[in-house]
């Protein structure tokens, strides 16, 4: 079992609030694309998301752990249902102002890989991360 300490980081010519209004909403997913369906349960730190993908059987089970909306960071776990082969995942979102109408996006992650090195799982992560801030960049095209 390998340790992953990972972070992509993307900037955004879009403003800090715009940015954080897309992420910092844990119960809304509505900006990813190719889920089946999205059940929330609860809210603030402790909600649950069970995100329905076509060919898993079990949704992936996310916990918001902690959010701070004057901080614009949340972090989140995945329990249960994670498809990546990683476990104790602890994945942290941080929206940055940069000034001038920009921010920047950093998301990071630690687990523990399972049955691969910790490289090739940083690898699958900061795919899954990139192709994410290409949905939240999507998204802000679309107004």
């Amino acid at each position: 079992m390998s340790k992953v300490n990972m972070q992509v980081k993307r900037d955004f010519d879009h403003p800090v609030d715009r940015v954080w209004g897309i992420l910092g909403n844990f119960a809304d997913l509505g900006w990813c694309q190719g889920m089946e369906r999205v059940e929330v349960r609860g809210s603030g730190p402790g909600m649950e998301r069970h995100i329905h993908m076509p060919g898993l059987g079990a949704p992936i089970e996310e916990v918001l752990e902690s959010i701070d909306a004057a901080a614009r960071t949340f972090s989140y776990s995945i329990p249960r249902g994670n498809p990546m082969p990683v476990t104790d995942y602890l994945a942290t979102v941080r929206v940055e102002e940069l000034g001038a109408g920009r921010c920047r996006v950093r998301w990071s992650a630690t687990a523990d890989a399972q049955g691969i090195s910790g490289e090739q799982a940083a690898e699958i992560l900061s795919g899954v991360y990139g192709q994410m801030l290409g949905w939240v960049a999507d998204a802000l095209a679309k107004g």
